[in-house]
């Protein structure tokens, strides 16, 4: 599996019923059946191609369920809800639409709304981390209770970086560097220097 798949992977516990939103080749639900994670899992996606590579990794009587379906109607019921491989915005849809004990995402864009979303849903982030799998990744696992709290501290610098900036994190602090080398070349508008303002701060707190 690569990088990004393993580390969504190790933040998955014993659960009743998981479900994998936008499963692709269903290597993470490969992973939660081997490993008996789950007593009910579902895989899912969009694509039906998608699903035919997940259905022929796993076979017809692996016992696991195959949906394909939008996952803002699928990931309903289920007590734990992986998703990734799509955008923030896609996840947000979904996310608002269910309410599971546990979430674990990995937004390709937009990492601040889902962050956002989950707190003001009420679900306290955990686990908050960049890894580098050819591109940067976030990686966020959030559980229901205590968000709302967490949202009252949340700068604006976590809430766009990460919930955990004082985490040492060497995959961020390349996508720090990166952002910040990048902004400081934009024009010197207000937004922009507010964007270089913060990934600063993110920085600070990184190489503290």
């Amino acid at each position: 599996m690569t990088v990004r798949l393993c580390a969504l992977c190790a933040l998955i516990e014993k659960t009743k019923s998981f479900i994998d939103v936008g499963c692709d080749h269903g290597y993470v639900v490969k992973y939660v059946s081997d490993n008996k994670l789950a007593a009910s899992i579902t895989a899912c996606d969009i694509s039906a191609p998608s699903l035919d590579k997940a259905r022929a990794l796993l076979g017809e009587n692996c016992g696991v369920r195959f949906v394909c379906a939008d996952g803002k109607h699928a990931a309903s019921g289920h007590e734990t809800v992986l998703i990734s491989g799509m955008g923030g915005i896609e996840i947000v849809e979904i996310i608002g639409g269910c309410n599971p004990k546990t979430f674990i995402l990995s937004p390709q864009s937009h990492a601040r709304d889902v962050r956002k979303t989950l707190l003001e849903k009420n679900y306290r982030i955990e686990f908050d981390r960049v890894v580098y799998d050819g591109k940067y990744y976030d990686v966020i696992k959030a559980t229901l209770g205590g968000g709302t709290d967490m949202l009252k501290g949340a700068s604006a610098s976590r809430l766009k970086y990460g919930m955990f900036l004082n985490v040492k994190n060497d995959a961020l602090v390349n996508k720090l560097r990166s952002l910040e080398k990048a902004v400081a070349s934009y024009p010197p508008t207000a937004a922009n220097l507010q964007k270089l303002e913060n990934i600063k701060e993110a920085l600070s707190w990184q190489l503290r």
